[in-house]
């Protein structure tokens, strides 16, 4: 008989639901905008608390959507961005604007986190939380996927251990860090209790049922930030599997038995539900440059631009394409700048020096994960740019494992599949077994890698002889 889950990623711009099938079958899908972004001072990020009923609109519209299979529905997760703090009166509803990941106003309660020995900046989820706290009191502080559970279940809801991560508890025995609340004199009554993900939390309230259609009986169950859901549906679940999410920016995901940290906190460690650990980093390195520098956000574009490089081969100049001012992964260094070695005589050569340079910083990363303890043996491509076929086979040409394209991808996805794993009992290895549809394998490009590695030499050397990495690099 078919289960059918629930997965809900709540973005900064909009929110997707997505219904899928325990063989894996997407059944139905909806996306709706969430409130914009307001910049009320430099530095300041606030969004209108809309969740809730954004995320009641979208079950109703796919409860219509799945017709009679919406009976089968069994369970729903939601994963949202990391950091976002909403205040909340006591039942778990927000009464005032989120705070976004990215506001920066929380600075005084940032020194004083760090005065009490807890490394912080003005982005720590923490620090916000103080702010809200001396500046907008509240009966509870919550992230963004709390206030859609609070309203399905009718009551207060906990959070996860993964969405708090940031704010310095303790994965492994759910605890706030009662030192570092009384540093920002934060309550911990106005804080939720901690569960693991995965963790049922109780049944949509029936009255929240009848007004969007779902079943009776319907779980909630706890689930992880949107990189985490991201990593479920690549697939990168064991150890040996990675992933590379290419966006804006890169970021690394991998499977450890044991907590893995460094890089100044950049590399930190999600608890997975069975007990294993997903150490991550991000980079400042991505594909932002392909729509800044080239115009690369029509696709049209995109396909002139591939084709003009794969024509081009390996470019003649190295380039580590870092925006702005510092790198975090893989190496911490505050004044880390981009740069360009050698020329590029025409755009397909600068396009290609940018696919490349990429890719270089990607095996960069994996290299520091696996110094770090993290076996590397299959990497996984998802992101935006995973669509980038030429790209795609330039990094599995630089990156020496084998590489594969999920066939499934997005952090809805991955939510429902943590959804299905708890109500149906199996672990996640099991359930992506059932629902995975599979992954693409990703070939070199033949020819091309004695150049290319040629290439990641040199950017390796100058990022030494910068100051940048603190090694030489192997060969």
């Amino acid at each position: 008989m078919t289960t059918v889950a629930l997965g809900l990623d709540l973005a900064t711009a909009a929110a997707r639901l997505l219904a899928v099938t325990d063989e894996g079958a997407v059944v139905a899908e909806r996306t709706a905008a969430l409130a914009p972004v307001e910049s009320p001072a430099a530095g300041h990020r606030e969004q209108r608390p809309v969740y809730p009923e954004v995320a009641r609109r979208l079950l109703a519209a796919v409860v219509a959507d799945l017709g009679p299979l919406a009976a089968r529905v069994r369970a729903l997760a939601t994963s949202g961005t990391s950091g976002t703090v909403v205040p909340a009166d006591a039942a778990g509803a927000p009464i005032g604007s989120a705070v976004l990941y990215s506001d920066q106003r929380a600075g005084a309660e940032a020194a004083a986190l760090r005065s009490a020995g807890r490394p912080s900046t003005s982005t720590s989820p923490l620090a916000r939380i103080g702010w809200l706290h001396r500046h907008r009191p509240a009966a509870r502080y919550e992230f963004t996927p709390d206030t859609v559970t609070a309203d399905l279940l009718g009551r207060p809801a906990p959070t996860d251990t993964s969405h708090a991560l940031k704010a310095g508890i303790d994965p492994t025995g759910a605890t706030w860090d009662p030192d570092a609340l009384a540093a920002v004199g934060v309550d911990p009554a106005t804080l939720p209790d901690l569960v693991h993900p995965g963790t049922v939390l109780g049944e949509v309230a029936p009255a929240v049922a009848r007004a969007v259609g779902l079943p009776a009986g319907v779980a909630v169950v706890a689930g992880m930030t949107d990189g985490c859901t991201a990593q479920i549906a690549a697939g990168a679940v064991v150890p040996g599997d990675t992933v590379g999410v290419l966006g804006t920016t890169l970021v690394w995901k991998g499977v450890s038995d044991v907590p893995v940290t460094g890089f100044d906190g950049a590399l930190y460690s999600h608890l997975a539900p069975d007990g294993r650990w997903w150490p991550g980093g991000a980079s400042n390195v991505g594909a932002g440059p392909v729509r800044d520098e080239f115009g690369g956000a029509d696709p049209g574009r995109l396909a002139e631009l591939e084709a003009l490089a794969a024509a081009h081969g390996p470019a003649e100049a190295v380039r580590y394409p870092l925006r702005g001012t510092g790198e975090r992964f893989p190496f911490a260094t505050p004044a880390a700048r981009g740069f360009l070695l050698g020329e590029v005589p025409d755009e397909s050569g600068a396009y290609r020096a940018l696919l490349e340079g990429v890719a270089y910083v990607e095996r960069l990363g994996l290299e520091a994960l696996a110094d770090h303890g993290v076996p590397v043996r299959r990497h996984h491509l998802a992101g935006g740019a995973s669509r980038n076929t030429l790209w795609n086979r330039i990094r599995a040409t630089v990156l020496d494992v084998p590489v594969v394209r999920p066939r499934r991808s997005g952090s809805a996805y991955g939510a429902a599949v943590l959804a299905l794993a708890a109500v149906t009992g199996c672990g996640l290895g099991e359930a992506l077994a059932r629902t995975g549809a599979g992954d693409d394998p990703v070939e070199p490009l033949p020819g091309e890698r004695e150049r290319l590695m040629d290439g990641y030499a040199r950017l390796r050397a100058e990022l030494a002889r910068r100051g940048y990495l603190g090694v030489a690099a192997p060969t």
